[in-house]
């Protein structure tokens, strides 16, 4: 209790309940409608006068921002007690690529298909933000800003980024045979999300789905086991270090930056740390695709955000919030937040835009793997299971439970919890 209370008066709401103040009318008569969102980082000017835009081009809208935490544990923990409890105090939020099914489906984000059809969807964004916003053929969000998976590599050490797994071993192995003491290949090894990332990724590079043909999560499959006896043996073979088990993104970031690993896996955010003034690496790195098993582009997984709209507010407040979404997510609003905050577009023209590719040109070239980027499972129960996945897949690349018991005991888990069962039992 003392945590909760201590968030809800971070986040500025009352105590005694969820609802207050804006579902009264705001100034002059106006719809008032919140919008909550993370910060952004950077200069506020830039992203306070595309929301003066939209006041603009809406007078007969008051619109109130309020932050969240930056912790996305923290974000999820306020929408989850808020939208349970049929808050009704804030209208457009921001929900993690992985919080839109759960969201959708407990009936607390608004169905947005009218105002964003999900074909217009397909035309005009990404594959992988769309698919984590669409269900059942209805679209319940809308990507506002991307991120996905890549590779790294130190181009004065190898002579060009690895397509196969294989490719990536032999050029790790050869650049630590002329440099002893450097460490190989970085990734997120600790038990967290992140591993789970680098598992997914492993799992579509060696041919694998996240999901069946009737939405089961897809576990105790052949390319599931390849995945993490590959990054298992990555460890065993000492091609990356027996801390990686211990490693986030910041921690595999450090390490490539001092100059001590040839490859990592790591989100773009470390390419402007990487080229930043006194960095040891800087104009010594490259980034592509991740290596797959046959050498095709890999597989990045999708992360970045989306905004939806409060399912319990008002039809009025729906549709001005549903007019601020619009407004965030058009042309123009990615180009703002690309330009002034590095966010990448889910929009796909943006990539070939001139601005964009003469001031931004890394985000520019992120375009083929953000194409290829794919969501985790898409499913309203990944927050209950995530628990799960990052407990077995730890194990497993740690080395204590062999591939196959440890995916056995995932799958288990997680078609209980998910009230699956296996093609065997049904009937």
């Amino acid at each position: 209790m003392g945590r909760l209370l201590v968030l809800l008066v971070a986040l500025g709401l009352s105590v005694g309940g969820c609802r207050r103040s804006s579902e009264e009318a705001g100034a002059g008569g106006r719809t008032r409608i919140v919008f909550k969102f993370q910060p952004l980082w950077g200069d506020p000017k830039p992203f306070r006068e595309l929301l003066a835009r939209y006041e603009r081009a809406n007078p007969d809208v008051e619109l109130v921002t309020e932050a969240l935490p930056n912790a996305s544990d923290l974000a999820h923990q306020f929408f989850l007690t808020s939208l349970q409890g049929g808050a009704t105090d804030f209208d457009v939020l921001v929900a993690d690529v992985v919080w839109v099914p759960e969201f959708a489906r407990a009936g607390w984000v608004a169905d947005l298909s009218e105002e964003f059809p999900p074909a217009r969807l397909r035309e005009e964004f990404l594959p992988g933000p769309v698919d984590a916003v669409v269900m059942n053929g209805r679209t319940y969000a809308v990507p506002w800003y991307v991120d996905v998976g890549v590779l790294y590599y130190r181009t004065d050490l190898v002579p060009r980024a690895p397509r196969t797994y294989e490719e990536l071993r032999r050029f790790t192995r050869d650049a630590m045979a002329k440099a002893p003491g450097l460490q190989g290949y970085v990734w997120q090894g600790r038990q967290y999300e992140g591993l789970t990332c680098n598992v997914y990724e492993a799992l579509w590079g060696h041919g694998g789905q996240s999901l069946g043909a009737d939405g089961r999560v897809l576990l105790e499959t052949e390319p599931a086991r390849e995945a993490l006896a590959y990054l298992h043996g990555l460890i065993a073979d000492g091609l990356s270090p027996p801390t990686v088990t211990g490693f986030g993104e910041e921690e595999s970031r450090r390490v490539f930056q001092e100059g001590r690993a040839v490859f990592m896996r790591n989100w773009p955010y470390a390419w402007s740390e990487a080229q930043a003034e006194g960095s040891p690496i800087r104009g010594k790195v490259g980034i592509a695709p991740l290596p797959t098993k046959d050498g095709q582009p890999g597989w990045g997984t999708l992360g970045g955000w989306q905004l939806a709209v409060n399912a319990h507010v008002s039809p009025a407040r729906r549709k001005a919030a549903a007019r601020l979404i619009a407004h965030l997510t058009s042309p123009e609003a990615n180009r703002v937040l690309a330009l002034h905050y590095a966010r990448n577009p889910p929009r796909l023209a943006l990539y070939d835009d001139p601005e964009l590719r003469a001031e931004q040109p890394f985000i520019a070239s992120l375009k083929e793997a953000l194409v290829r980027a794919r969501p985790r499972p898409v499913t309203p129960y990944y927050l209950l299971i995530a628990d799960v996945l990052q407990s077995e897949f730890s194990a497993a690349v740690a080395g204590l439970r062999t591939p196959e018991v440890a995916l056995t005991r995932a799958q288990k888990q997680v078609d209980h919890l998910t009230g699956e069962r296996p093609p065997e039992e049904e009937e």
